[in-house]
């Protein structure tokens, strides 16, 4: 199951790998132009080598300032990072929320 929220994608994962920091915040990626972030209302964040999961449980919201409001339903999911190619830098970067 996959969710698209802006610039991020939700995968839904077997489990979170052994191992993860769960995070004490709710904030799943800050904005980098704006100033807003993606936030996980209900369940939990986890975080390992730079790779942030997801715990939703039974009612989880994903939300921010400019996308519409995303149910998840109960489960373990990774956040994949939406990635553009620049032609005239010849370079990848992620996509400016």
């Amino acid at each position: 199951m996959q969710y698209r929220h802006g610039d991020l994608l939700i995968e839904m994962v077997n489990q979170i790998p052994e191992g993860a920091k769960k995070k004490e915040t709710n904030i799943i990626l800050e904005g980098t132009s704006t100033g807003h972030a993606h936030r996980l209302n209900g369940g939990q964040i986890f975080e390992k080598e730079g790779v942030v999961y997801l715990q939703a449980a039974e009612s989880s919201t994903l939300t921010h300032e400019e996308h519409n409001a995303i149910e998840l339903p109960a489960g373990d999911y990774i956040v994949i990072r939406q990635r553009e190619f620049d032609p005239y830098e010849e370079a990848a970067r992620y996509v400016q929320d």
